[in-house]
């Protein structure tokens, strides 16, 4: 069995390439960013149709974890990420032939705006996103049924609530957290400072979130979405709390600042119905 992992050198893709590796009975390649560490790592440009071509056509994987992507809410670039790098896998893979199941990351992001009484939010949820990123993985979701009902691709998708962990990127939440400890202990500066913190997320530790990709490439039905989250949202302010108390840091040291962000809509408390993902495992 071949397995091709997109993004494998970013933050979730090394969790879920050490995971699956414990399986002998796969062949693993990876597609890095970087300089590739041994003959199963590639380097490829996703946004350009020639090279996903020639990787898909030299690889023939039997199975694709299509994890790259970007969240940078600038659309040109997330829509290029995220939209245009899956196409392009789907059209290699229809172009040469392969008989292939990808697996999709999608985001709850794609919901946007749910009122507290929606949760827990269910795949068949309507989409209202408030953000460019989460746009773009709404054109994603799109994608993937167009493909599964014209050319009856293999495709199934994982729709994931907030990762988290440390080493995650610092344009997230949880990633800015980590960074600014770092930088407090590293005598950088002397205050972390935060915007508001009285939102509720559903946050799932990163390790447990591989485990569901897995389930639901192996198990979910063509077409088909799955929550991946915890099933239940922490606010913000305890979650920060509890990440200080770990690294023996007080709130003391910590300041809140109120943080205007025009035209932005703010989803007070979101978490995921895993009712259908945990039929798979």
């Amino acid at each position: 069995m071949k397995l091709l992992i997109t993004g494998s050198s970013g933050f979730t893709g090394t969790h879920l390439v050490k995971y699956l590796q414990q399986n002998p009975d796969l062949k693993i390649y990876c597609l890095t960013r970087s300089q590739p560490h041994d003959t199963n790592s590639f380097i490829c440009d996703l946004t350009d149709g020639n090279s996903v071509d020639n990787l898909i056509k030299e690889i023939k994987p039997d199975k694709i974890y299509h994890l790259a992507g970007s969240y940078t809410n600038d659309y040109s670039v997330d829509y290029a990420n995220n939209v245009l790098s899956t196409k392009n896998i789907l059209d290699s893979i229809i172009k040469n032939k392969i008989s292939c199941r990808v697996l999709l990351i999608g985001s709850a992001a794609e919901y946007g705006l749910i009122k507290e009484n929606e949760n827990p939010v269910k795949e068949d949820h309507a989409l209202n996103s408030v953000s460019i990123y989460g746009l773009t993985k709404v054109y994603q979701t799109h994608l993937m049924k167009f493909y599964c009902q014209v050319h009856e691709l293999d495709i199934v998708m994982a729709r994931t609530f907030n990762l988290m962990g440390k080493n995650i990127s610092s344009q997230l939440f949880i990633g800015r957290i980590y960074q600014q400890i770092e930088d407090y202990k590293n005598g950088k500066i002397e205050k972390i400072i935060l915007g508001d913190l009285q939102s509720k997320r559903d946050y799932v530790d990163v390790k447990e979130a591989v485990k569901y990709y897995e389930a639901v490439m192996n198990y979910g039905k063509t077409g088909e979405i799955y929550n991946v989250g915890s099933g239940s949202s922490v606010k913000l302010s305890d979650l920060f709390e509890k990440i200080l108390a770990e690294n023996d840091l007080s709130t003391s040291i910590t300041e809140i600042k109120s943080i205007n962000h025009v035209n932005q809509l703010n989803v007070n408390d979101i978490f995921a119905d895993l009712s259908k993902v945990n039929l798979l495992i």
